[in-house]
């Protein structure tokens, strides 16, 4: 079954990070490519653009051992 993923700029991640309105980016993209290296088929973000480079960087120097890779 495939796992659609969305936590694009919730208020859990700003708590978390404790940030305020409009400053969870950072942590949105963290939980995102926590996500895509955990396996999740799909992703819903508003930043289409910054998760592809992200990805593509992230592939592109691997992972240290002990965490997953994308």
């Amino acid at each position: 079954v495939p796992l659609l993923l969305s936590v694009s700029r919730k208020s859990f991640l700003r708590k978390l990070a404790g940030t305020e309105i409009g400053g969870s980016a950072a942590a949105t993209l963290a939980a995102e490519l926590y996500a895509a290296s955990a396996g999740v088929d799909m992703i819903r973000t508003h930043e289409p653009r910054q998760l592809a480079d992200s990805l593509s960087i992230w592939g592109h120097l691997g992972s240290p051992v002990g965490l997953l890779t994308p």
